[in-house]
């Protein structure tokens, strides 16, 4: 049996992002009042600059290759909202909303 190669053969290489795939998914991004986790207002990501947009596009293309996911960006912010005529002392009474990393989302809409 011959040894398998643990590299990755230009068949299933991953394709990597490009400034534009960054911006399309930045432009389809709601401003919204609440801020993600990360602090970053959505606003701001639309109005980053090309170095920046650039500086993304070296990241996401890093994690492409290396099969990584930031554990920062598998986790969310949960805000629970009381639900109108239900008991306060009841987990069951409360919607409960994640919020999770923009810049997050935004990789996993580029793969």
């Amino acid at each position: 049996m011959a040894p398998r190669s643990n590299l990755i053969s230009p068949a299933s290489e991953p394709k990597l992002t490009y400034p534009e795939d960054i911006q399309e998914a930045i432009s389809g991004l709601k401003i919204s009042k609440v801020t993600e986790p990360n602090g970053i207002p959505n606003i701001v990501l639309k109005h980053l600059p090309q170095r920046a947009v650039s500086a993304l596009v070296l990241i996401f293309t890093a994690f492409l290759l290396t099969g990584l996911f930031p554990t920062v960006w598998k986790q969310a912010r949960v805000i629970s909202i009381h639900k109108p005529g239900k008991d306060p002392a009841l987990p069951s009474s409360y919607q409960h909303i994640r919020l999770f990393d923009t810049i997050g989302k935004l990789f996993e809409k580029i793969i």
